[in-house]
């Protein structure tokens, strides 16, 4: 009798476990489905089960392949915002983890890799195994589309985590892979000025946001050198008391000169070469 209770049991257990594994699993599959109907979601919130009976659902915006379960329990997307309910982060982040180490070694599977990663990384966005995945798949074949997703990705993680340090290095690559096709970056450093200011609004002190606005710098034009300096003046002046705009200040001439001296170099190269043609000659 005794052995029969503890086999039932046991039988009970294996079945709430898989019950519990096929649950993860469908996370998993809606959330990526979320995510591919909405590639503009710039705003990720993790949410306390109770929050999401206050939002509306089946207005207009929702995503019509959500699940009626899912929709209400655990995701809202609406109007490129997007919220977790954070009961089920963890079961959510495990589906994810092991379909990730079961896909990144096949060579045919990078659609789905990618997704993948995408998951993970606005999960966990320090996993750095995740984002070398991805710039080994951008690495391949180069496609401005794909680098500009990846900034957009890169926009949506540091709206909830801006001081990762993962994703603004990860930007960074994403940028030199984009200079490296393009000579006029103008316009991209434009936009990644304006990224670094609202960030910094937001988030006080982000010597990571500063850093990265310092490393634009020699991709800038002197028309945009001038004007972030202009910029900079009026933003010390309403935030006095962070101390990575007057760094950044100072970086700013010293950048422009050390790019001055780089021309004047080349420049006394290229003259000492012609002088050595004409002494040949």
């Amino acid at each position: 009798m005794e052995q029969e209770d503890e086999s039932e049991g046991a039988a009970a257990e294996q079945q709430a476990d898989e019950a519990e594994e096929q649950l993860a699993d469908d996370l998993l599959l809606h959330f990526e489905r979320v995510l591919h109907s909405d590639p503009l979601i710039d705003e990720v919130g993790f949410l306390h089960p109770t929050q999401f009976g206050s939002l509306g659902c089946g207005q207009d915006g929702d995503s019509a392949s959500q699940a009626p379960e899912f929709q209400h329990r655990y995701f809202w997307c609406r109007d490129h915002k997007l919220a977790i309910c954070s009961e089920i982060l963890p079961k959510l982040y495990r589906a994810a983890r092991d379909a990730y180490y079961n896909t990144r070694n096949a060579p045919s599977q990078a659609v789905h890799l990618m997704s993948l990663t995408k998951v993970l990384l606005i999960l966990c966005p320090d996993m750095l195994t995740a984002w070398n995945s991805r710039k080994m798949v951008l690495s391949e074949k180069y496609d401005f589309t794909k680098l500009k997703d990846e900034l957009q990705l890169c926009a949506l993680i540091l709206s909830y985590s801006p001081k990762n340090e993962s994703t603004w290095s990860h930007r960074r690559w994403v940028l030199k892979q984009v200079a490296e096709q393009h000579q006029d970056m103008a316009q991209l450093v434009e936009k990644e000025s304006v990224l670094v200011k609202e960030i910094a609004e937001r988030s006080k002190m982000n010597y990571r946001a500063w850093r990265h606005r310092c490393w634009l710098i020699p991709y800038m034009t002197r028309k945009q050198v001038l004007d972030e300096l202009k910029k900079s003046t009026r933003w010390s002046e309403l935030h006095v008391a962070d101390n990575c705009c007057f760094h950044y200040r100072r970086v700013i001439p010293a950048s422009c000169t050390a790019r001055q001296l780089s021309r004047e170099r080349r420049g006394f190269c290229q003259l000492g070469v012609r002088n050595l043609h004409a002494l040949e000659g």
